[in-house]
């Protein structure tokens, strides 16, 4: 596979795009290297991984506009948690995708005179699920009619012991909207199952799926729109996952 280009990056967060604000995102995780070395290890170091984080780093250029902008976003968040986050670095329906909920612990703004004001923003996961990858199912756009919400993607079945788990950024809000995580042994989606359902939303923002526990038989995923009023612009994206 060749290299990959990072010229469409996109990172939503809860009900903001902040995609054309920024030109450089980092995700970054580790796990502690716990040192279980004895006597008995023949002269040689033996680890093992412990606790598990990480981080996700955004920077770019600042914007203060009355709302959904880099500064109150940001400045407003600083040292909340749970903030639904989608990224990843091709933004394309059916592309690899990162689902977590992270809280902004680092906020820095402004810069030298005569430049274009910087700003970057560090976030740290404060749930226990940690960083899920899967598909992007939805790329940021319109939603203003029932039925299938972006694309439909193949993830495999759910082990048992892991989950199925789906975010959904509502960019821009109408009046009200219903979306539905559901499944189906081919892409086709003869039978489809629901399982789980989101909303109905009626403010701009981000929602993290109650998670599905598996073993799920199904391979292919979508998102649908079961309950719609007005026009909307959402994102989300769809993941399996421990």
């Amino acid at each position: 596979m060749a290299p990959t280009v990072l010229l469409d990056a996109y990172a939503y967060v809860a009900g903001h795009d902040f995609t054309t604000e920024t030109n450089r995102l980092s995700w970054s995780g580790e796990a502690a290297a716990l040192d279980r070395t004895t006597f008995g290890s023949g002269g040689w170091t033996e680890l093992t991984g412990g606790l598990k984080s990480h981080t996700f780093d955004m920077a770019g250029f600042w914007d203060s506009a009355a709302a959904d902008a880099v500064d109150p976003e940001a400045f407003t968040d600083l040292g909340g948690g749970g903030r639904v986050f989608t990224f990843g670095p091709i933004e394309t329906e059916g592309e690899v995708a990162y689902l977590g909920q992270l809280g902004h612990f680092n906020y820095s703004l402004l810069g030298a005179h005569g430049e274009l004001a910087p700003f970057s923003l560090t976030s740290q996961g404060t749930d226990g699920v940690g960083i899920v990858r899967g598909k992007l199912a939805k790329a940021k756009g319109a939603a203003a009619a029932t039925g299938v919400l972006g694309s439909v993607v193949e993830l495999g079945n759910v082990p048992a012991g892991q989950y199925l788990y789906a975010s959904l950024h509502v960019i821009s809000a109408g009046t009200t909207i219903t979306v539905q995580l559901q499944s189906d042994d081919s892409a086709g989606f003869a039978s489809p199952t629901t399982r789980a359902t989101i909303g109905p939303i009626t403010t701009r923002g981000g929602t993290w799926a109650t998670r599905v526990a598996g073993p799920l038989t199904e391979t292919h995923y979508r998102l649908n729109v079961s309950a719609i009023t007005g026009a909307h612009v959402v994102a989300g994206a769809i993941a399996i996952g421990k």
